[in-house]
């Protein structure tokens, strides 16, 4: 900047030089001014370079106006057939989620690279126009790993786990490398499915033999899968021999003891973090108070609950306070979770108010799980396990004519249970398990093994709550 300053005479690429390295380095504002600067002292006029690092700056501000005055710059100045700078209009306008603008330039583009392609792939699937993401991916001249990457990742993240899975299985049969991005996308398909095999086999085949680096971003992807699919033993020892780590990493391992119960390891992990001068955020806290919660912890949940505030200035989120209601509606402690819930600085929302009334099915209190079912069917009255809860709390005090009345309630309105879903990956193949499901190949030796443990877990002793 200080060369720049002191020159006598700039030229246009002393401008460009400025204007992309403010760009590069995130620092839009001033990319921006040096670019008006530019346009205001005259004799140079700006070149498709330059152009390209002023859109970058102008989606790092926010400011679509400022984007469509360079986007008429750019048409009535006869630069429309650069593909770069249509390109960059292209990933300016998707940023902004204008996805007809975007098109439009597409659409006006004599020549397409594959760039221009995978980035108006990305403009649909941002706007979730999936089937048009989708089309256009199938019409591409030529895909290369981005742009394949760009296609996983619209599926994972538009929960179709199913089709991310498929589309990087079909990406392996066509002989196209995938890069860190792909598997970064793949994996929470991988977590979701339970797919572990799978997850396994990707670690094999790009991580150990070398062909993809293990990143921070993707080994809290792989600690992530691991955790999902119950082989914490994995998560444990990819993240011992990560070299780096983040706060994302330390989530990830928390997250997956606190979803498993293991409260003690939870809270060993937090004490080990501290020490290494990564600041917990709030998900880190959210998994301290869900192990909290999963184990009874009333006093350390409390602890943690003021720690966030007082000591890290995180301000509780309604997912926190679901967790303190969870906890202390699970310890008996009722009329305390409810006046957290009443007191919450926002609605405690279908999380905090469904935590009050299974705890309130657990200890059969009628008045304040009336009490929150009031409020949920409030959210939504068509959520059957509303019903069904409040069903299990009069018949625990055999209120039977409140059970009758709640099931002509039900269906009056409609309401049908939903039934549950899960799935899991079994010799490469997934397979999805509804609740009384008998149209599954393989539904006789499913419910004769079901019965078979079932029996073992009354011989244990096990007494079913409902």
């Amino acid at each position: 900047r200080r060369v720049f300053d002191e020159m006598s005479e700039r030229d246009v690429v002393s401008w460009t030089t400025m204007v992309d390295g403010y760009a590069r380095r995130g620092l839009a504002d001033d990319a921006w001014r040096v670019f008006c600067r530019m346009v205001v002292a005259g004799g140079q006029q700006p070149n498709e370079v330059t152009l390209v690092a002023a859109l970058s700056a102008i989606g790092q501000m926010g400011l679509l106006a400022l984007g469509r005055r360079v986007h008429r710059y750019v048409a009535e100045g006869g630069l429309g057939g650069s593909i770069s700078l249509a390109n960059a209009l292209i990933d300016m306008f998707r940023k902004f989620g204008c996805k007809s603008s975007a098109r439009e330039v597409f659409d006006g583009m004599a020549v397409k690279d594959v760039y221009s392609w995978t980035t108006m792939v990305n403009v649909y699937a941002k706007c979730g126009h999936l089937e048009s993401a989708a089309q256009l991916f199938e019409d591409m001249p030529r895909r290369n790993a981005v742009s394949w990457s760009c296609m996983i990742a619209a599926y994972s993240q538009a929960n179709q786990p199913e089709e991310a899975v498929r589309l990087f299985k079909k990406m392996i049969e066509e002989n196209v490398e995938p890069i860190n991005a792909t598997l970064v996308s793949v994996l929470p398909a991988c977590a979701q499915l339970g797919c572990l095999d799978l997850g396994r086999w990707i670690y094999d085949n790009y991580i150990v033999s070398g062909k993809v680096v293990l990143t921070v971003n993707l080994g809290n992807a792989f600690i992530d899968m691991y955790a999902k699919c119950g082989d914490l033993d994995a998560a444990s020892r990819l993240f011992a021999e990560m070299g780096e780590r983040n706060v994302v990493s330390w989530n990830s391992m928390v997250m997956a003891h606190a979803v498993h119960g293991q409260s003690e390891q939870v809270l060993h992990l937090f004490e080990q973090l501290k020490g290494t001068g990564i600041v917990p955020d709030e998900i880190t806290f959210l998994g301290l108070l869900s192990a909290c919660s999963h184990s009874g912890l009333v006093s350390e949940g409390r602890r943690y609950f003021k720690e966030m505030k007082m000591g890290y200035q995180i301000e509780p989120k309604a997912e926190h306070y679901a967790c303190m209601i969870d906890l202390l509606g699970k310890s008996g402690l009722l009329e305390e979770a409810l006046e957290v819930a009443k007191g919450m600085p926002m609605e405690a929302g279908e999380a905090g108010w469904g935590a009050l009334l299974n705890a309130c099915r657990v200890h059969g209190n009628v008045e304040i799980g009336e009490c929150a079912a009031d409020k949920l069917v409030k959210l939504d009255p068509s959520d059957s396990g509303i019903y069904v809860l409040m069903c299990q709390i009069y018949a625990s005090k055999s209120k039977w004519d409140q059970v009758k009345m709640l099931r002509m309630l039900m269906r009056d309105r409609g309401v049908k249970k939903n039934p549950g879903c899960s799935s899991i990956e079994v010799d490469g193949k997934c397979h999805e398990f509804l609740a009384a499901d008998v149209l599954h190949v393989h539904s006789e030796d499913i419910y004769a093994a079901l019965k078979n443990i079932y029996i073992h877990l009354k011989l244990e002793g096990y007494v079913p709550l409902t």
